[in-house]
């Protein structure tokens, strides 16, 4: 059963104001501060008040890496590298006429070990995500009949123990005009999101600086423009006509791209979505 992100709202941790705004409310069942999954954060939580957000290490230069394949099933341009950490070069297919630079674990010197030791940093970069405290936790989650949402800088965190986190509608990511704010959205489940989705970045949001982490999947569906690195637990896959810009990072599963768009955020660009100075 997946439960709509964009038809939820909860009570948000610490702070008198929600990362997440709606067009509507409804009263919520939510434990302040607890989480429905204890292994979802770690018992050490990192408190930093200069924190700046999570950086992707070796992974910049990476527009899909994943354990087992990446594979386009239709024609599907990316920008940035193509890697596998537990499977050869040849288990890159679909991107003959694609110009870029595939690695696995039979690369030539010295990139032999590249994909394997960049697929560590991913983990470290999970680590650090999963230690940071929430700055909003939704325990229980309430419809509301909106697609209409907006999300703040912080760690939000959807946990649940039976349902997917699923993504429809207007999700609006407001930095509020911080230059160093950052967004991780983070669940202990799997990701759907809808045909349709739109993302969009407002008030100096950086697509460099969201960070989307879930424990199963990410489904991506048709017509989806997604922004942020999206790093799932397992497998990635996006459908037909969907665009991301950022980087599909697939844990312990593989990539599936089919006719669908990946674009690395960069430090400049006439392409305003794209325009990154956020630490990556």
């Amino acid at each position: 059963m997946a439960i709509p992100i964009a038809a939820c709202l909860a009570v948000a941790c610490g702070s008198g104001e929600s990362p997440l705004d709606s067009d509507s409310y409804a009263a919520v069942n939510t434990s302040v501060g607890e989480s429905s999954n204890s292994s979802a954060q770690s018992p050490a939580v990192a408190s930093d008040a200069a924190y700046r957000g999570p950086s992707v290490g070796a992974a910049k230069g990476f527009a899909a890496l994943a354990e087992t394949s990446v594979s386009a099933l239709n024609q599907s341009p990316v920008t940035g590298n193509l890697g596998v950490s537990g499977a050869p070069v040849r288990s890159i297919t679909g991107f003959d006429d694609v110009p870029v630079l595939k690695f696995g674990t039979d690369s030539s010197a010295p990139n032999s070990l590249r994909t394997i030791l960049t697929q560590r940093e991913v983990d470290a970069l999970v680590d650090n995500i999963d230690i940071r405290a929430c700055d909003a936790d939704y325990t229980e989650l309430a419809e509301l009949g909106t697609d209409r949402i907006t999300i703040r800088p912080g760690v939000t965190c959807f946990n649940t123990s039976n349902a997917d986190l699923r993504l429809n509608g207007l999700v609006t990511l407001d930095a509020g005009g911080d230059p160093n704010a950052f967004f991780v959205i983070r669940s202990n489940s799997a990701l759907t999101v809808a045909d349709s989705t739109r993302v969009v970045l407002a008030n100096g949001a950086q697509p460099c600086a969201v960070f989307w982490h879930v424990a199963g999947q990410a489904s991506i569906g048709k017509g989806v423009e997604l922004l942020g690195t999206v790093i799932a637990g397992t497998s990635i896959t996006m459908q037909s006509g969907s665009t991301l810009i950022g980087r599909a990072l697939a844990r312990t599963g593989g990539v599936i791209l089919d006719g669908t768009t990946i674009t690395l955020p960069v430090y400049d660009t006439v392409v305003s979505n794209l325009t990154c100075t956020h630490l990556q």
